[in-house]
């Protein structure tokens, strides 16, 4: 980040007063590295939390202009994030959700560290005020194209340059993307496509889990490492795979969809990378074998998943766990798209 770069957090709210808004506000408020603006767009709450968001946006500190905003009528996760992050006026924008916790440092990391690149990730750990069961893996995690295909780099460890929405293709143009995933995934996946996402191998925030969070996903044991686990899942792929496997093509159908407008909008967009580059290319190989059938796709997927084993799953894995894991892949994922 150069002298003259600025930095935005952009929060949506709902119904967040009565829980933790005020702790996550807090948290802001005691950055290392100051924001420009804090930017708040409410989606229709019917507590008190335009109140509480007022009062804070009165005990700004110095030289943060704090900016609250109500939709008029309800817009969801994805149109209220990116309509909000589209009021930024910032060179660099910080997503943030109402519930979590940021450590002092994160915005002064993060602006530090993105360099001339679209993204810079951080890590999150998370926590619970009851006795409900999180998982968290230490490992360092990989955040390269093909892998965000399959996972995602959630929107609080996001710092973002503006220019990237400008790539982004609307709710009109891709709709089926929209429908499909969040706003994050797709923040991620698009500076990914450019190859110009970073990430800082450190926790700058504190990721609270309770059940009535957005986006919170109870602990599934089936998904715990084990070779007993991995057998399962190879189990049930094979024998739901003609069941799950429609449904997962129309799914990666959408990733394809949007990677394509990706591609034509930088072509347009002279501020950002382009998508010539190897992964890139590579990435429309392997969701052309996703969308399609037969063996000849199968077997084209599985080359894709056995020539990118080390950069596919989560974290660097050492043949030949690597290898047989990306052998079986094609089976064991079906158990992950099971609910599409």
């Amino acid at each position: 980040m150069n002298q003259t770069e600025t930095v935005a957090v952009v929060m949506c709210t709902y119904n967040g007063a009565s829980r933790y808004l005020a702790e996550q506000l807090d948290s802001l408020f005691a950055q290392t590295l100051k924001p420009k603006e804090i930017i708040v767009q409410d989606d229709c709450s019917t507590d008190n939390t335009m109140e509480l968001l007022a009062d804070y946006a009165r005990r700004a500190p110095d030289g943060v202009q704090m900016r609250v905003y109500q939709n008029a009528q309800q817009q969801g996760i994805n149109r209220n994030f990116f309509s909000a992050m589209r009021r930024s006026t910032a060179n660099l924008i910080a997503v943030c959700d109402q519930d979590d916790i940021w450590l002092p440092t994160k915005l002064e990391e993060q602006c530090a560290a993105i360099g001339q690149n679209m993204m810079c990730v951080c890590r999150s750990v998370p926590f619970t005020e009851t006795d409900a069961e999180v998982r968290y893996d230490s490992r360092r995690p990989n955040c390269n194209l093909i892998r965000l295909f399959y996972a995602s780099m959630m929107g609080h460890c996001q710092v973002l340059r503006r220019e990237l929405l400008d790539v982004i293709p609307t709710e009109e143009e891709c709709p089926e993307i929209y429908r499909r995933t969040c706003y994050d995934v797709m923040t991620a996946t698009a500076a990914a496509a450019l190859d110009s996402i970073v990430l800082i191998d450190r926790v700058l925030v504190r990721q609270r889990r309770y059940a009535e969070a957005a986006t919170y996903v109870g602990v599934d044991t089936h998904r715990v490492r084990s070779a007993d686990n991995a057998a399962y899942m190879v189990w049930y792929g094979v024998r739901n795979y003609s069941r799950v496997k429609p449904r997962m093509n129309a799914h990666f159908a959408a990733r394809r969809d949007f990677l394509l407008w990706v591609e034509r909008k930088s072509k347009a967009t002279p501020s950002v990378p382009t998508t010539d580059n190897a992964i890139f290319r590579d990435g429309l190989r392997l969701l052309g074998y996703e969308t399609g059938r037969g063996l000849k796709a199968f077997f084209g997927l599985q080359r894709m998943y056995v020539r990118y084993r080390h950069r596919i799953f989560y974290t660097h894995e050492t043949d030949p766990v690597a290898l047989l894991r990306a052998l079986l892949h094609p089976f064991m994922q079906i158990y992950n798209y099971r609910y599409l």
